[in-house]
């Protein structure tokens, strides 16, 4: 049995392959997107998409039909306007960095056996790297502005409570038919939420995508969540098993998930079309280490290294989207 009090080997080695097991096992990075309802719906959606690169992040958007079209007869002239019917949007990279410490005191002190060693410094990266998660389940939900703007494009950006209030992602408000669906001051869920969510739903089916045009995620808190469970007959209560969802069954609203989440904004059922809805992070900032591994500051004893994240919230159809506020 090896003598852990004479080891001998570099302390910082040790470090070092803990940080590279923990961290590039993928493990983190799947348990973080699977605790968080919608950070799990979309990666269960295939809407998680690892980039590498970029100034910054584009996506297509049609936001017009062609109107150049009609019926006509033999030799009558035939319109050919040229139609302008999709753009790009654009979506600035958006960085989020946790630290993890290590102090020398700690280091000397559990020198003598390498199992402690490795589960502390385990301990704290999966501690920096859910804590992380948390933060950008919280962000998910806004609008973007916190921090000097400098937080994630959420969905209170691309779900305007007042459209046409602020360009996203490049658009002008003028695009009116690019516009969110809302119902702002629902009042009683216990009354209105049914047939709020029955207008939404159809509001935000509109349109000529085929068959996923409709939406396909209710996502609110869980007292909406609760109110709205009262409500239905216990025979119709429990119907998706989604892949997503990790087979445990929940509520659904027109044979579609309704879930709930600690960190939707209070008083709000989001309304989604997750085929139009998306998360590009970055390959080298997928709630990664920091590449440069642990490193000793000059004025301190001690290693750090940070977790990062790197991406941004995406949609391409704003139409699609929508969402109830004010419900009670």
């Amino acid at each position: 049995m090896p003598d852990y009090t004479t080891d001998s080997r570099d302390i910082k080695d040790l470090l070092a392959s803990t940080v590279e097991k923990t961290m590039d096992s993928g493990v983190v990075q799947d348990a973080i997107y699977d605790a968080h309802p919608l950070l799990g719906r979309l990666k269960g959606a295939g809407q998680l998409k690892v980039v590498d690169g970029g100034e910054r992040m584009r996506i297509a958007i049609e936001y017009a039909k062609n109107t150049a079209g009609d019926s006509y007869d033999d030799l009558e002239a035939i319109n050919v306007t040229r139609q302008q019917t999709t753009t790009s949007a654009f979506y600035n990279w958006k960085q989020y960095a946790y630290s993890v410490v290590i102090s020398g005191k700690e280091m000397r002190i559990n020198k003598g056996s390498k199992t402690k060693l490795f589960g502390l410094l385990e301990q704290r990266m999966n501690s920096a790297a859910m804590s992380l998660a948390d933060r950008m389940a919280t962000d998910l939900y806004l609008d973007g502005t916190g921090n000097g703007s400098k937080n994630i494009t959420g969905l209170a950006a691309a779900i305007e409570t007042t459209t046409g209030t602020t360009a996203y992602a490049g658009v002008p408000t003028s695009n009116t038919a690019w516009a969110n669906k809302v119902q702002a001051t629902a009042g009683a869920a216990a009354v209105n939420l049914v047939p709020y969510l029955r207008s939404i739903w159809n509001q935000c089916s509109q349109g000529s995508e085929g068959f996923n045009s409709h939406p396909n995620l209710v996502v609110t808190t869980r007292s909406v969540y609760e109110t709205y469970e009262s409500t239905m007959a216990p025979a119709v209560r429990y119907e998706d098993t989604d892949k997503a969802n990790t087979g445990f069954k929940t509520l659904t609203f027109k044979g579609e998930p309704f879930i709930w989440s600690d960190f939707c904004t209070s008083g709000t059922a989001f309304v989604l079309n997750l085929n139009h809805l998306f998360m590009y992070v970055h390959s080298d900032a997928n709630f990664s280490k920091s590449s440069e591994g642990l490193q000793k500051p000059i004025n301190q004893d001690s290693l750090v290294t940070q977790i990062f994240f790197m991406g941004n919230m995406l949609a391409n159809n704003r139409r699609k989207l929508g969402k109830i506020t004010g419900l009670t």
